[in-house]
């Protein structure tokens, strides 16, 4: 890695840490619940990298940690659900392509601000999606997930707004599932990306100086969630709520 391309990205050491501080707090989320991490790097990264850039590289740490995580939980995952989102899902990367390269970046960035902090609210007042589940609703779902993954690496929103409240799912299947998922839409978009020569060296720099950080907060993450188990659940569910949507708001007015 290039001292001046890195000097270039980072302007100063200061930054760089804030910013790991960041990308430690996404991880472990993510890790924890099996989502959330792109909800708080694409506000924080949104503040000084393209919406582009951001979207590759958040998409390109949650699939190499991916597989921390899947080992342990490919046995719980609903097959069923990963697929009927999935495949939907594929139609809304495009469009999520054509925003990111059309819109402006700075009404992007409010876009993003604007859904993490939607989410996050709906959750923490216990918004629950009572309405009926079929092809329709799994299309929906997998076509805006699909949209919010090329966007900025976010698609996680309608899809954890839709499971959480299917009282048949566990919450260890439900993790397994949406690891799942991120993982075949990450797959999907990098390509996508990489088909219409949007992937750059900066990129890869960014992703090599965040990858150490999202390492080590998947590895506490994980041992979290084995904790949570244990009665603690609630607690850093709604604490993690609480930072993401303290980080959209920030991300909306800033």
């Amino acid at each position: 890695m290039s001292l001046d391309v890195w000097h270039t990205l980072f302007p100063s050491t200061m930054q760089f840490v804030l910013v790991c501080l960041g990308v430690l707090a996404g991880g472990t989320i993510r890790a924890f619940t099996g989502f959330g991490g792109g909800l708080v790097l694409a506000p924080l990264f949104s503040l000084f990298m393209p919406p582009t850039d951001l979207a590759v590289v958040i998409l390109l740490l949650n699939f190499v940690t991916s597989f921390q995580t899947l080992p342990g939980t490919w046995k719980s995952i609903n097959w069923r659900i990963v697929i009927w989102i999935s495949i939907p899902s594929f139609a809304g990367i495009p469009i999520g392509l054509f925003i990111v390269e059309w819109f402006d970046p700075v009404l992007v960035r409010r876009l993003i601000g604007l859904v993490v902090a939607g989410v996050a609210a709906l959750m923490l007042v216990g918004w629950r999606y009572n309405g009926p589940r079929g092809a329709l609703q799994n299309t929906i779902v997998g076509v805006s997930s699909g949209v919010l993954t090329a966007i900025a690496g976010v698609g996680g929103p309608p899809l954890v707004l839709y499971l959480l409240s299917d009282k048949t799912l566990t919450p260890v299947v439900m993790r397994a599932s949406f690891l799942m998922f991120f993982v075949v839409a990450q797959i999907a978009t990098v390509g996508y990306f990489l088909a219409v020569g949007s992937v750059n060296p900066a990129q890869m720099v960014y992703t090599a100086s965040f990858l150490p950080v999202y390492i080590v907060s998947t590895v506490l993450g994980s041992w979290l969630f084995t904790l949570a188990m244990r009665g603690r659940a609630e607690l850093f569910r709604r604490i993690s709520l609480w930072l993401l949507l303290g980080v959209g708001v920030v991300t909306v007015v800033v």
